[in-house]
């Protein structure tokens, strides 16, 4: 029997993912891939056009799709039948691949996954991958720490206080997932002198970074999208 694979991918640039993952996709049988499920019935998936960048064959793909909503039993239900998919494959002897946008155990929806395949006691091997923040801190050209320099992550923060909290302990504040909470934060950001690093859709031909805050004023901001905060 062979192991079960979870594949980083990267933030979007299909380059950007490691030579041991790229190499285990190409000799995977099946790989599976997340998506979304809209609410008009249409999916779509941010991962599958990388995976079609790298040749491999389409009936080797196999989506699983997730509605996007805050009542987490119908992704549940979509976890457990996925992990039922990869189990019956196991059981076949197929390689077998899951991907994942990013790096797989950092705000992956992959982990919820993992814990459903441990629950069949097979084999798993993750492959970690480049974090969305790292490649925006690449893309400014700015370093996210130096020294003894500290730095912290919040995902969908909607207070003011709790930024300034941060910023008072740490040097670098990275703001993950920011559309939820953009429209309170705006105008408060608009009046504090600090240093600013926006990304959106990084790595993929929607790309837009700015480090104008004023610039983002009356723009739509997409799911794919972060924020980096210096003092």
């Amino acid at each position: 029997m062979h192991k079960i694979h979870g594949i980083s991918l990267g933030p979007g640039d299909p380059e950007l993912i490691t030579i041991k993952g790229l190499r285990i996709l190409k000799e995977s049988d099946v790989i599976f891939y997340p998506g979304s499920l809209l609410s008009d019935g249409r999916k779509e998936s941010y991962v599958l056009p990388i995976l079609k960048h790298y040749g491999l064959e389409e009936s080797r793909l196999q989506g699983f799709f997730l509605k996007m909503s805050t009542n987490r039993s119908k992704a549940e239900e979509t976890y457990t039948e996925t992990a039922l998919e990869v189990f019956k494959a196991f059981q076949q002897g197929k390689k077998i691949s899951i991907v994942c946008e990013g790096d797989l155990s950092f705000y992956a929806s992959f982990s919820y996954l993992l814990e459903k395949l441990h629950r069949y006691s097979m084999p798993v091997e993750l492959v970690p991958g480049i974090n969305s923040f790292s490649l925006g801190a690449a893309k400014h050209q700015v370093p996210l720490c130096l020294q003894n320099q500290k730095v912290t992550i919040l995902p969908r923060e909607e207070s003011i206080e709790s930024i300034e909290q941060a910023l008072q302990h740490h040097d670098t504040l990275i703001l993950m997932k920011i559309r939820s909470g953009w429209n309170s934060l705006r105008e408060h950001l608009l009046n504090k002198n600090w240093s600013y690093y926006y990304c959106e859709r990084l790595g993929t031909e929607k790309e837009f970074i700015t480090s104008d805050i004023s610039a983002l004023q009356d723009r739509e901001i997409p799911y794919f999208s972060l924020l980096i905060i210096k003092r």
